[in-house]
């Protein structure tokens, strides 16, 4: 498969099934694919403060 046709596939998937690739594939090759600084900065912009309040709001920070 080229990259486009697995980009197209990953956005077909359901929800529940893109949040298990999250989950579950992408630690596995962060190591082999994300080994410079601008792969660390991409990854550290997705996780940014917003995008997690609401689950702390949830869990009250860690407590």
């Amino acid at each position: 498969m080229t990259f486009e046709e697995i980009k197209a596939a990953v956005l077909k998937l359901s929800d529940e099934d893109q949040k298990r690739l999250i989950m579950e594939v992408m630690p596995a090759i962060m190591p082999k694919a994300c080994t410079d600084d601008i792969c660390v900065r991409k990854i550290r912009e997705l996780v940014d403060e917003e995008s997690v309040k609401s689950y702390r709001d949830q869990h009250m920070d860690g407590i």
